[in-house]
């Protein structure tokens, strides 16, 4: 069960209404070298569009920081264990796992801003050298990662987490958001939620095994795996688990009498046949799941108005 996060942080403050000049030094630093690279002026224009990209995935962080119940800190010592998710100024994400026998493991995505293809790279049993503090360069050793660019926030468990309990929400949070930042570059780009292919099977399929070090191939084949055991499951009348998303099962769906009913369109009398008992697969979102999409920004999905078709059934 996720615990209610808090700010650690004296500056801290969700950024609503920021503009370019009021951006911090290096951001605004990153983005007109985004634009002379182009060869284009830097016109007011283009920096807001750019800062508000930032804007969005900066807020897009805090709201994942809190919903997996993490907390900002200004500063994670060398004798603090905890795991962490670092933001940095040029908008990368770096997962630290809790330290264990001295060593923890480290994911590294960099979503640059006009780009929907992440850098990756991982490590394992890395050591970080010295203290994380806010707008200072983290440096590792023991990891291709050797140095990030400066720190803009910390995100940490609150003491006493338990180490699986810290891998869980980082993990979580780590994917989400990565996915989050390559959605708000596709969006700026001006793709639609229609052009947007980034879940799809072949999608999905090329992020696990890019994230876990896989082939293509391998990554499929457990997909598939998975999937055919859960429907195999289902179809023997088992109730599966489906991770964290819910569940499914045959329900009995109870026979029909033949009747009449009106043709809409025409007005006209039509019958439609009787059907008998029949077996349906039923999925149930699990509540967890429920109480995470009541805290999603209905504009950021592109769902303004409420579905008069929804069927609210918990898990």
């Amino acid at each position: 069960m996720y615990h209610k996060a808090k700010f650690c942080h004296d500056k801290e403050k969700k950024m609503n209404d920021i503009v370019f000049p009021a951006l911090p030094a290096e951001i605004q630093a990153q983005i007109t070298a985004l634009l002379d690279q182009d060869g284009t002026e830097a016109l007011d224009e283009k920096k807001e569009h750019y800062a508000k990209i930032w804007q969005t995935k900066y807020e897009l962080f805090v709201s994942q920081i809190h919903t997996v119940g993490m907390e900002l800190v200004q500063e994670l010592g060398t004798t603090d264990t905890r795991g962490a998710i670092l933001l940095t100024y040029s908008g990368s994400l770096i997962s630290l796992g809790p330290q264990q026998n001295g060593s923890r493991w480290l994911e590294y995505a960099s979503i640059k801003f006009r780009s929907d293809v992440p850098d990756y790279i991982r490590g394992q049993s890395i050591t970080v050298n010295g203290p994380i503090t806010c707008d200072a360069v983290a440096e590792f050793s023991g990891s291709p990662l050797k140095k990030s660019s400066s720190v803009y926030r910390i995100a940490v468990c609150p003491e006493g987490t338990s180490e699986s309990d810290q891998e869980q929400r980082i993990r979580e949070a780590t994917i989400y958001l990565t996915n989050g930042f390559i959605k708000i570059n596709r969006t700026q780009m001006g793709q639609t939620s229609a052009d947007v292919d980034q879940f799809t099977v072949k999608s999905i399929v090329s992020f696990l095994a890019k994230k876990h070090g896989l082939t293509q191939n391998a990554a499929r084949a457990v997909l598939d795996d998975y999937l055919s055991v859960v429907e195999a499951g289902v179809l023997l009348g088992e109730r599966v688990t489906v991770g964290k998303l819910g569940s499914m099962t045959l329900k009995l769906q109870a026979a029909k009498k033949a009747r009449v009913m009106k043709n809409i369109q025409t007005g006209e009398d039509i019958l439609v046949p009787a059907k008998p008992a029949t077996l349906v697969p039923k999925f149930v979102v699990s509540r967890a799941l429920k109480e995470k999409g009541a805290l999603v920004d209905p504009e950021f999905v592109g769902l303004a108005a409420p579905d008069p078709e929804d069927d609210d059934g918990d898990e």
